[in-house]
This record gives structure tokens, C-alpha cells and sequence, in this order.
């Protein structure tokens, strides 16, 4: 039987021979974003994470932003 080990990323508790395994899938690299050179990584991230938000996600952060809940405040 295999060594219980613990993912020293998320915490979740694995058996040692599926750890590596669970790392590259879960933990892995992330997605290269589509950005040019005149738009800050920052920004470029937060459109390729809109981007894969379900509709009603798309909404809700439209939602918020319109409402001023996505200003930062001063």
C-alpha cells in the first residue's frame, strides 16, 4: 500500500503514487494569455478568467461592475 501524502499546494491528502499525477492536472501551468504589448498581464488575465465564466458569471460581474462594487475605494 502506498504512502498517504499531502499536496504541498492545495493541502488535499493523496496515496504518494497518485500525487504527481494530481499536481499536473490540478496544479499545472497555466493557459498562455492573448495579450499585446500595450495591455498590462494583469489585465490581460482578468479578461482570459471572464472569458471562461458561464453566462450568468459574465452577468453577475457585469452586474457589479455597473454598480461601482469593482472600484476600489479611497
Amino acid at each position: 500500500m502506498g504512502q498517504i501524502v499531502k499536496c504541498d499546494v492545495c493541502g488535499k491528502i493523496y496515496n504518494q503514487s497518485h500525487l504527481s499525477a494530481h499536481k499536473r492536472m490540478s496544479h499545472g501551468q497555466r493557459e498562455k494569455l492573448r495579450s499585446n504589448k500595450n495591455e498590462p498581464a494583469s489585465v490581460a488575465a482578468i479578461v482570459s478568467m471572464y472569458e471562461q465564466l458561464p453566462e450568468e458569471g459574465k452577468k453577475e460581474v457585469l452586474n457589479r461592475l455597473l454598480a461601482g462594487e469593482g472600484r476600489p475605494k479611497s
